[in-house]
């Protein structure tokens, strides 16, 4: 493995980095000295942060400010909840916000772990929804909308390094995996019931009680 590499993407899973020019303007960061190592890519994180609102043409990476995403599957089975729900058209806004609270590369493991903190997040988009709460069946499709405050970002992630055919080294990211926990939830989603008013009052009602 060389000494140094580039970091160029951190926050989701990503691509195979693929364009010298971009990364030669990034950070070169040491991996012989974890603690340097730890805090560079700390700044990368903050001299990447202007590229999630434009994304990265050069990487083909679309913006992340806002993020959009095409569909979300969600399922809860146990407890007094259980439904199935999928979202789709998913536009998300908050995320350059972040501070990274934890940055941990172990080039010997080649594993690399980042907490971030979001203050808050937005999202809206479309739902499908079929479950039951307690004893009433819960369905409904339509608009929604969710607030989250105080989020906490977790993930781990698989380093490796490839070389390419003319003698470059790229740094690849995959297998990540991301716990969140949320200080505050509010949501609202229309049309459940089938648009009945009050059933559907009440299950919104029950959602945001429960969502701190």
């Amino acid at each position: 493995m060389s000494a140094t590499f580039n970091v160029l993407v951190i926050l989701a899973a990503v691509a195979t980095l693929s364009s010298a020019q971009f990364a030669s303007q990034l950070r070169k960061c040491r991996v012989d000295n974890k603690e340097k190592l730890n805090t560079c890519l700390n700044q990368t994180l903050s001299d990447l942060r202007p590229y999630l609102s434009t994304g990265i043409q050069e990487l083909s990476l679309p913006p992340l400010e806002p993020m959009r995403i095409k569909t979300i599957e969600f399922r809860q089975q146990q407890g007094a909840v259980t439904m199935q729900a999928t979202f789709n058209d998913v536009t998300v806004t908050g995320i350059s916000n972040f501070t990274a609270t934890f940055i941990n590369a172990d080039p010997v493991l080649r594993e690399l772990t980042v907490a971030l903190y979001i203050p808050e997040m937005a999202i809206t988009g479309f739902y499908i929804l079929d479950g039951q709460i307690f004893l009433f069946p819960a369905r409904g499709s339509g608009e929604f909308w969710a607030n989250f405050k105080g989020v906490d970002a977790t993930g781990t992630s698989m380093m490796s390094i490839e070389t390419q055919e003319d003698g470059t080294e790229r740094l690849r990211i995959s297998n990540t995996n991301i716990d969140f926990t949320i200080e505050h939830l509010r949501m609202h989603l229309t049309d459940l019931f089938n648009g009945d008013e009050i059933l559907g009052r009440a299950a919104n009602l029950f959602i945001n009680e429960n969502g701190t």
